[in-house]
């Protein structure tokens, strides 16, 4: 644990110590805790940024979170995976011999999957990619231009179309996500239209960009490994243990911060209130005090606990879907080509410091 002049908040990496502070209600994910002033992406927002599930404490947090958490029960989630097979399977096939993952499997099917839960209409697909894409670099904070600008407009093209959506909903509800929303709001107190339109946009790209990331960064390490890569091909039953180490090993998000809301002493240091504290994900899961050989990929590690989806109450809420959607694709795509391999050692990555995901991955067959 130590001070950064440089980000004017403290960095933790080892495990226990952010296991700590994302469990521990004293630390809060909302900037309103901070002594700093944000005239970012929050602010620009207005009164939806208040709404959004990752920056808001309880009883706020607890109540939109009980509502959203139903459609997202790892039962329910499970009752999704013949049909995420199936769009492996039509992704999958007829691909060249040489392909980029990322394009063709790691960034269409969770858009193909979220939008089918959300209820949006098939023609519209191909919207959310990029809209996600840019307005996922809002995370990062303070986010400069071009970025900011190409972020709060494709926000802003969610919102929009997000508004337009629930409209035709409440006239004609359909059996998915949205009209269940749209139903809760329609209640009264429950959901109003800032949390309800801060619900959709988190649920969309969150569902989006995590599985991206996994299933990307999941095959670059199979490849980067091919004897683990060869395991995970003759035992395809384990793939949630092997996802859970994947996960470990390079997980899609890396970093995620919290605000002191009162005076604290952590790790033997004064953490004052207001002071933020930068919990480094990917550095706690491969802490040697927690973890035998952490920088070693073992796909039978025993009971791989990681902090990839974070802890506490902020535990990320499509956790199982992204689980899930792993477990189907990164064995479906070692199976259809047992002789996959990188074209290159050194694949682009998307300018990101929350996230950490590969731009493309490109690798052949045959």
């Amino acid at each position: 644990m130590c001070w950064s002049p440089t980000f004017n908040e403290w960095i933790l990496t080892r495990w226990s110590d952010c296991q700590a502070v994302l469990r521990d209600p004293r630390f809060s994910s909302n900037p309103q805790h901070s002594t700093l002033q944000f005239a970012g992406p929050q602010t620009m927002l207005g009164e939806v940024s208040k709404s959004i599930l990752l920056f808001i404490d309880p009883p706020d947090h607890t109540r939109l979170r009980g509502l959203v958490s139903q459609a997202f029960t790892p039962r329910r989630i499970e009752a999704v995976r013949p049909r995420v097979e199936v769009i492996v399977d039509e992704l999958l096939a007829g691909v060249p011999d040489e392909f980029d993952v990322m394009a063709t499997l790691a960034q269409p099917l969770p858009v193909i999957v979220i939008c089918e839960l959300l209820g949006v209409p098939a023609e519209d697909w191909g919207k959310f990619g990029p809209w996600s894409s840019s307005a996922s670099r809002l995370l990062d904070g303070d986010v400069e231009e071009p970025a900011l600008s190409a972020g709060m407009a494709a926000t802003m093209e969610l919102i929009t179309y997000f508004v337009e959506l629930f409209e035709r909903r409440r006239a004609e509800p359909t059996n998915d996500l949205l009209s269940a929303l749209v139903a809760a709001e329609a209640q009264g107190d429950r959901l109003t239209i800032e949390e309800l339109i801060a619900t959709t946009i988190l649920l969309f790209v969150a569902g989006h960009e995590t599985t991206t990331n996994l299933i990307g960064n999941g095959t670059l390490a199979l490849l980067r490994h091919p004897g683990q890569a060869d395991w995970l091909r003759g035992h395809p039953q384990e793939a949630r243990n092997a996802v859970e180490e994947l996960l470990r090993f390079d997980p899609p998000v890396q970093i995620t911060g919290r605000f002191a809301t009162e005076d604290i002493q952590l790790h033997g240091h004064d953490v004052a209130k207001g002071e933020g504290v930068a919990v480094m994900l990917a550095a706690a899961n491969r802490d040697p005090a927690h973890y035998d050989n952490p920088d070693r990929l073992d796909l039978t590690r025993a009971d791989p606990h990681h902090l990839a989806f974070s802890q506490g109450i902020h535990f990320c809420l499509g956790a199982a879907l992204a689980r899930l959607e792993g477990e189907v694709a990164l064995p479906a795509l070692l199976r259809r080509f047992p002789n996959l391999a990188l074209t290159t050692d050194d694949p682009p990555y998307r300018e990101h410091r929350v996230l950490r995901g590969l731009a493309e991955l490109r690798v052949a067959h045959g």
